[in-house]
């Protein structure tokens, strides 16, 4: 796997992992930024920018594709270093600057982040000029009100998000994005669907060469959810268990159910879905993360063993 890949002239595509959103840096006449990852993995963001010739005091705009934790980790460091711009769509644009911090996920969900200044919004059908590159701004709501993907007509890639990786796509968060998230989602990804796309760069995960295929797996997911919900509920426990697993460098299992019972969302989760029985869906989850070996334990700590 190459972790930086050249994708058009001065524009590089970098691939992290589950806890870290996918950056994509142009180093042009224009400095941009395209997400910049989890709070806590700064550092290793910082490096990889700085392996495209880009040095983060260069930057001039960063586009976070959505307000969640692990695309917008490093804006307000990158901002106070750069003095750069920041733009987003004008839903995420308005509960930044209304700082809210439970539809970012950083209080609902037990995350890190740092608020910002957003300067510049960006909505459906806007166009991003980086030199001779032109991206067409696609709203794509369903996992995030707020979210935007990018096209790019020239060269026919597109950058997802987190509306389509590979068969799968974001935690859909009813609780926070209304329980029309996944009829949302529907739309964006019909309105994905009808692009002339080469390949998707994903928010999370590699570069997806059959498009139409990966869009096709994404929408029968997302009607199997539609049709059992509680498949829905399902696929947010195992996905924010393993993330809060990422964020935290793994966690002491005999404190781990406890811990999960104090945030706001798993009460939530398993009253809507399950009848309000934590713990034994608690057990349920986790020997089927165990099993699949999504999770490990490792001297009495239950560890994700997935790239962060």
């Amino acid at each position: 796997m190459r972790v930086i890949q050249k994708i058009a002239d001065d524009f590089y595509f970098i691939e992290r992992g589950w806890l870290n959103g996918n950056h994509f840096v142009f180093n042009g006449k224009n400095k941009v930024l395209i997400d910049t990852g989890y709070k806590k993995d700064l550092q290793h963001t910082l490096d990889l920018i700085r392996q495209t010739g880009l040095e983060p005091q260069e930057v001039e705009l960063i586009i976070s594709t959505h307000s969640h934790c692990d695309h917008i980790g490093g804006n307000r460091f990158i901002q106070e270093l750069s003095g750069c711009e920041i733009g987003m769509h004008p839903i995420d644009r308005y509960f930044i600057e209304t700082r809210n911090d439970w539809y970012t996920w950083w209080r609902y969900y037990d995350q890190e982040a740092d608020f910002f200044t957003v300067t510049r919004s960006f909505a459906d059908g806007d166009l991003v000029r980086l030199d001779g590159l032109e991206l067409v701004v696609l709203h794509t709501p369903g996992h995030g009100s707020g979210q935007i993907s990018l096209y790019c007509p020239q060269h026919k890639f597109l950058l997802a998000a987190d509306a389509v990786w590979d068969g799968d796509f974001g935690v859909l968060t009813t609780r926070i994005e209304g329980n029309i998230s996944p009829f949302l989602h529907q739309q964006s990804l019909e309105k994905l669907a009808a692009l002339e796309i080469s390949v998707i760069y994903p928010g999370h995960g590699s570069p997806l060469h059959d498009p139409k295929g990966a869009i096709d797996r994404c929408r029968r997911r997302l009607e199997s959810f539609l049709e059992k919900p509680e498949r829905l509920g399902r696929d947010q426990l195992k996905k924010i268990i393993l993330y809060t697993l990422l964020a935290k460098d793994g966690f002491p299992e005999e404190g781990f159910f406890g811990y999960l019972q104090g945030t706001h969302w798993y009460h939530e989760v398993v009253d809507l879905y399950f009848g309000g029985r934590y713990r034994a869906v608690y057990e349920d989850v986790l020997e089927e993360l165990l099993r699949k070996n999504l999770v490990r334990r490792e001297q009495g700590r239950l560890v994700a063993a997935l790239k962060a």
